[in-house]
C-alpha cells in the first residue's frame, strides 16, 4: 500500500526517515535507467546492426531517437508533475520507459527499434524531473544534501557502467538474444520501480496550476527532427534536395518556436522554455559552451565503439572495458575540480576544457597513425574523462550562478534540455563524418576505421575548442547583482 502522506501538510515530514530513504531508492533506480539507457547501446551498435541489416542512418537513428526526444520532453514533463502529481507521472513515465524497453528488445525491424527508442525518450523525460523534485520534498537540510550527494553518485556509476554492462550482457546473452539483453535488463528493474514506488513513494499535491507549453513541444520536436534526420539520411542517398531543404524548414521551427516562448509570458501563460534567460549575464555563451561540449562527448563514444568492434574486433565486453579507465578518470576530475577551483579560481574551468580537447586531440591522431595501440587510445580517453569530471560540476555551478534565484529550477530544466539535445546533434553530424569518411576507404580495417574516427573526430575538436572559449568569454562577464533584472 503506496505512502498518501501528501505535501499539504507538512511534506517530508510526514514520512518516516526509514521510508524516506526507501523512497529515494525507489527513484533513483529511475534516474539510473535512464542514464544507463543514454550510453548502454554503444557497445550493442555492431551487432544490433548485424542482426537487423540496419544501414548507417539507421544506426545514428536509434542514439539520436533515445536523446532528442528525452531532451524535447524534459521541460514539460516537469511540468505535468506540477499538473498531476509526481509519484503519478513517476509511474506513468517508468511504465511507458518499461515497456518501449521491452517493445526494443523485440524489434523486428530498425525502424521498429526506432520507434521504441523514441517512446523511450518521452518515458525518461517524464520521470526523470520528478526525481529531483521529489528529493527536494522529502528531504531537508544536511539530508537533503546527502541525498544529492547519493543522485550524482548513481549517475556517475551508470555512466561508468554502461559500457562493460551492455558489453557483458552480449556476451552472456541466450542464443539470439545478443543486443536485445541491454534493452530487456530494464524490465526486471521497471517493474520493481513501479512496485517500490507504489509502496513507497509519498503521492505529493499538484503544485501548480499552468498549463502544459503543447504548442511549443510540437514545433521544438518538429523542427529538431527536420534539422537532424533529413541529414543522416541525405548522405546514403546522395545528398538529393529534401536533405538541403528539410532543414532548412526545420530551422525556419526552430525560429517560430523562439518567437512563441518569446510572446507566451505576455499572455499570463508558461512557456516550456525560458528564453528571458539567455538575457542573463553569461548564461548565452556558458549554456551554448555546455551544448557543445555534451555534443563532443557522446558523439566520440561512437566513434570509438565501432573503432573499436568493426575495426579492431573486439568483443563487446572487452570494448566496453576500454572505457573503465575513462570512468576512473571522470570520477577523479569530480573529485579533484573543487580543489582545483580553490587553487586555480576560475581558470580550473578553462584548464578542465582544455584537457578535454587535448585528450580527443591525442585519441584523433592514435586513431589517424597507429588505431592498434590502445594503450595510447587509453591515455587519449582518460585525458578526456579527466577534463569531463572537472569541467561540467564547474560549469553548472557557473551556469546557475548567473540566473536570479526565482529562473534556478528553469535554467536546471533548461540546462539538461540543452545537454541532452547536443548529445543529439553530436552524434547526426559525427556520424555523416565517420561513415562518409569510412566510405571512402577501399576497405573496412582497423585503419580504415582509425582514419574515419580521426576525420570525425575534427568536429569533436572544434566543438571542443568553442566551449572552451565560450567559457572563457562566460567567465569575464560580471555576476548579476543579487536582486536586479
Amino acid at each position: 500500500m503506496g505512502i498518501s502522506d501528501t505535501t499539504r501538510a507538512g511534506g517530508a515530514g510526514r514520512v518516516r526517515g526509514d521510508r524516506r530513504w526507501l523512497a529515494l531508492a525507489v527513484l533513483l533506480t529511475g534516474n539510473f535507467v535512464t542514464i544507463l539507457d543514454l550510453f548502454i547501446v554503444n557497445v550493442a551498435i555492431p551487432s544490433l546492426r548485424a542482426d537487423l541489416a540496419a544501414s548507417d542512418a539507421q544506426v545514428q537513428l536509434v542514439l539520436v531517437g533515445y536523446a532528442a526526444a528525452y531532451g524535447i520532453c524534459l521541460l514539460n514533463g516537469a511540468r505535468l508533475g506540477d499538473l498531476y502529481g509526481r509519484r503519478n507521472i513517476f509511474l506513468a513515465g517508468m511504465a511507458i520507459f518499461t515497456l518501449a524497453s521491452l517493445l526494443c528488445g523485440l524489434s523486428p525491424t530498425p525502424a521498429w527499434l526506432i520507434g521504441s527508442r523514441i517512446l523511450q525518450g518521452v518515458g525518461a523525460a517524464l520521470l526523470m524531473p520528478q526525481v529531483l523534485a521529489s528529493l527536494r520534498l522529502l528531504f531537508q537540510g544536511d539530508e537533503r544534501r546527502k541525498a544529492f550527494g547519493i543522485l550524482g553518485a548513481v549517475q556517475g556509476i551508470a555512466a561508468s557502467l554502461s559500457q562493460i554492462a551492455g558489453g557483458w550482457l552480449i556476451e552472456h546473452a541466450p542464443a539470439g538474444m545478443s543486443w536485445r539483453m541491454v534493452f530487456l535488463i530494464n524490465l526486471p528493474i521497471g517493474l520493481l520501480a513501479i512496485w517500490g514506488a507504489l509502496a513507497f513513494v509519498p503521492q505529493a499535491a499538484p503544485a501548480g496550476t499552468k498549463r502544459l507549453d503543447l504548442p511549443g513541444a510540437v514545433l521544438s520536436a518538429l523542427g529538431v527532427a527536420l534539422v537532424l534526420v533529413p541529414v543522416m539520411l541525405g548522405r546514403e542517398a546522395g545528398w538529393p534536395a529534401w536533405s538541403w531543404g528539410l532543414p532548412l524548414v526545420g530551422a525556419g521551427l526552430l525560429a517560430a518556436f523562439w518567437r512563441y516562448e518569446t510572446v507566451l509570458p505576455r499572455r499570463g501563460a508558461a512557456p516550456m522554455f525560458d528564453v528571458t534567460l539567455f538575457g542573463q549575464p553569461g548564461f548565452l555563451a556558458g549554456v551554448t559552451a555546455m551544448f557543445l561540449l555534451y555534443s563532443a562527448i557522446s558523439s566520440f563514444f561512437l566513434s570509438l565503439t565501432l573503432l573499436l568492434q568493426a575495426g579492431l574486433g573486439l568483443a563487446p565486453l572487452a570494448a566496453g572495458l576500454v572505457f573503465t579507465p575513462s570512468a576512473i578518470a571522470f570520477f577523479a576530475g569530480s573529485l579533484c575540480g573543487p580543489r582545483l577551483a580553490r587553487l586555480l579560481g576560475p581558470r580550473a574551468l578553462l584548464a578542465g576544457s582544455a584537457a578535454f580537447v587535448a585528450g580527443l586531440a591525442l585519441s584523433a591522431y592514435v586513431g589517424a597513425r597507429a588505431p592498434q595501440a590502445l594503450d595510447w587510445m587509453v591515455v587519449g580517453i582518460v585525458i578526456n574523462g579527466f577534463g569531463q569530471g572537472v569541467v561540467i560540476p564547474l560549469a553548472l555551478n557557473l551556469l546557475l550562478g548567473r540566473v536570479r534565484d526565482e529562473q534556478a529550477g528553469t535554467a536546471s530544466g533548461t540546462i539538461s534540455t540543452l545537454q541532452t539535445v547536443g548529445t543529439a546533434v553530436g552524434v547526426t553530424v559525427v556520424g555523416v563524418l565517420f561513415f562518409a569518411a569510412l566510405a571512402q576507404s577501399p576497405s573496412a580495417d582497423a585503419v580504415a576505421h582509425g582514419q574515419a574516427l580521426a576525420f570525425a573526430t575534427r568536429y569533436n575538436l572544434l566543438a571542443g575548442l568553442a566551449s572552451l572559449a565560450l567559457f572563457a568569454w562566460a567567465l569575464r562577464v560580471p555576476k548579476p547583482v543579487p536582486g536586479t533584472r
